[in-house]
């Protein structure tokens, strides 16, 4: 038996509504004609963590090749060489886990970008990398403000240029890209204890301790995270780069907004419709520009670099075989006049059944990272760690575990 909300009359509806706009999106519709660019990065990340009582253990990898003339090359091994970190403390755990990740991706694109690739394409969305500090970090940013404390936000901000100034110059460097993450992730930690000491120092209400700490910690990260999108922006835009984030799946209603057309309809679901049978075939959104985060969520020198000067980006969707599946690429607008070649070059490293370009296939299955992992890790961590050290109770089994309910 199979249940579902879509009733009979509601199935009718979603297809009349399908076939009104059909004709009308197959015109919109142009055929990919470029030339394949002669060098290309890929790069995809994962991340799986266990929490524990006091804190998670998280595992991070990126996978990266290069593919030059048709030959591949490859850089980092994904899973094979994983990066362990103690997440602590645990608030927002699963973002913020997914934030670092993000680094861990930007990171290993301005080494390939450093290496002379024509484009770089990353998995997931343009968007979403401009989406960062706007959700969890205004959260956090909200609950330490509420608290009415006098801030020395200047003395906040000055800590904050420190820090991006250091990320910037490790990102930079001339060492690997997980050495330069480790030396970051250290880096994090040791500004975010001077920032809580400097907003707690003063403070004879310990209340708000925790609020301190969550607002240092994310702050930093943050910071942490701008440091690596403007490192790789800023050079890939001054040698020409391509930068493209391809995204297999995706919410986004741009054209069924633009066609007029609500409810539950997204675009790649409009346009799997309406170009079934179609390949070889894209469209282009122009135009689009992202606002800027308020409030202290980073170093604002750095908010303000990164959304003053690379805020408009272009969306594209694509098709690259007939029986596969539309996607989208979204980039910054100066990798647009990249974007036919590097159609082109996704067309011709495309699966033929599938249609999705093998490069990121096979970097996406390096990445992945076995779920059980973290558990595994962090019980050893725990059974060698000495009755006095704090990892044995910050990595302690939660009270499910212990009572066998997991």
């Amino acid at each position: 038996m199979v249940s579902s909300y879509l009733s009979e009359g509601l199935a009718k509806s979603l297809v009349k509504t399908l076939r009104e706009a059909e004709e009308r999106v197959r015109k919109i519709k142009k055929p990919i004609e470029g030339s394949p660019l002669a060098s290309a990065g890929f790069v995809d990340g994962s991340y799986v963590l266990e929490e524990r009582r006091g804190a998670c253990l998280l595992l991070l990898s990126a996978a990266t090749v290069v593919v030059r003339g048709g030959a591949m090359s490859g850089g980092l091994r994904g899973s094979r060489e994983p990066i362990i970190h103690v997440l602590a403390p645990k608030t927002y755990s699963e973002s913020r886990s997914s934030l670092l990740m993000a680094m861990l991706e930007l990171t290993a694109a301005h080494e390939m970008v450093r290496q002379g690739v024509e484009a770089v394409f990353l998995d997931g969305s343009y968007t979403s990398q401009l989406m960062e500090p706007f959700g969890f970090a205004q959260d956090v940013y909200h609950a330490y403000s509420r608290l009415g404390r006098r801030v020395d936000w200047s003395a906040v901000e000055e800590l904050g240029e420190k820090a991006a100034q250091c990320f910037e110059d490790l990102i930079s460097g001339g060492e690997g890209t997980r050495r330069k993450l480790l030396e970051m992730l250290r880096s994090i930690g040791n500004f975010s204890e001077q920032l809580y000491q400097t907003l707690t120092e003063k403070e004879q209400d310990k209340r708000g301790e925790k609020e301190a700490l969550d607002f240092a910690v994310v702050y930093v990260e943050e910071t942490a995270y701008l440091s690596a999108l403007r490192a790789l922006l800023d050079l890939s835009e001054a040698l020409e780069t391509g930068l493209f984030w391809v995204a297999k799946d995706t919410e986004s209603r741009y054209i069924t907004e633009q066609e007029g057309i609500t409810g539950w309809l997204n675009d790649v679901m409009l346009l799997d419709y309406a170009w079934r049978g179609a390949e070889k075939v894209y469209t282009l959104l122009e135009g689009k520009e992202f606002g800027m985060p308020r409030g202290h969520v980073a170093c604002r020198r750095l908010v303000e670099e990164v959304y003053g000067r690379w805020s408009r980006y272009g969306v594209a969707y694509f098709k690259l075989t007939r029986y596969g599946a539309t996607m989208q690429a979204s980039f910054p607008v100066f990798s647009r006049e990249k974007l036919l070649d590097a159609l082109e070059t996704l067309a011709s490293l495309a699966d033929a059944v599938k249609g999705y370009p093998k490069p990121l296939n096979y970097v996406h299955n390096l990445a992945v990272l076995d779920a059980s992992l973290p558990s595994l890790i962090a019980d050893e961590i725990y059974r060698r760690a000495s009755s006095d050290d704090i990892l044995k109770f910050m990595l302690k089994p939660s009270g499910r575990s212990l009572l066998g309910l997991k």
